[in-house]
């Protein structure tokens, strides 16, 4: 009788033993990052309904609503506040020509090296360490539209305290699933709830044909907008 339930604790206790060596992998992974300078994540952009910076195959450079393998990214130090960013899956590097126009790189070189801020709305913005205003000084950003489209560096817009060229470091890149919750609404069932009938006597024959009012059942998904 004592050996269906030995198995069973036995088998509770290598998942629980299973589950902890993942943690622990996943830890020293992010550790290992931490000291190495480099960083997997993604790059999420408040503007519009929110895009995840994501870089091509071909070079192309834009925005996705939906996380994908094209937008993990990998962001390594260069030097003290100087990073780059290469894309994971593209296995091609972030970078910005003379015009401020953004692309994707086979090659490292000047030109993929942006200045790292932190925000004080715990977002970061990405500047050009190489190209610049040079007759005003203005630095040029990495941004998206609100198409999810990637803007020029070089426009006047684009600016450290504007949304587009406001970036948030997402470093869970498995739970990808929209969170929500259902909730009853109970004003419309009252505004549609017709006056109260005179009480009748009760019989056998009008006890089951009581109704409950129906309940509007509403959805909610929260989108993931921050400030």
């Amino acid at each position: 009788m004592n050996v269906p339930l030995y198995l069973l604790t036995a088998a509770h206790l290598l998942c629980a033993a299973a589950g902890a060596q993942r943690v622990s992998v996943e830890r020293q992974v992010q550790e290992e990052e931490i000291r190495s300078g480099r960083r997997t994540c993604r790059l999420y952009c408040r503007v519009g309904i929110g895009f995840h910076l994501q870089i091509h195959p071909d070079g192309r450079v834009n925005g996705s609503h939906e996380p994908n393998q094209l937008s993990v990214l990998e962001l390594f130090a260069v030097s003290q506040g100087v990073i780059g960013i290469k894309g994971v899956y593209s296995n091609r590097f972030l970078a910005m020509n003379k015009r401020g126009r953004l692309h994707a790189t086979e090659w490292f070189s000047d030109d993929c090296k942006f200045r790292e801020r932190f925000q004080e709305n715990s977002y970061n913005t990405y500047a050009s360490v190489l190209h610049r205003n040079h007759r005003t000084g203005r630095e040029w950003f990495v941004a998206l539209n609100k198409r999810g489209k990637a803007k020029m560096g070089s426009s006047p817009r684009v600016k450290s305290q504007h949304v587009s060229t406001h970036f948030l470091p997402r470093v869970s890149l498995h739970d990808t699933r929209e969170r929500g919750f259902t909730i009853t609404e109970r004003s419309k069932e009252r505004r549609k709830a017709p006056p109260p009938a005179p009480p009748k006597p009760l019989t056998k024959a009008n006890i089951h044909t009581g109704a409950a009012p129906r309940r509007t059942q509403v959805k909610y998904w929260p989108k993931y907008r921050f400030g």
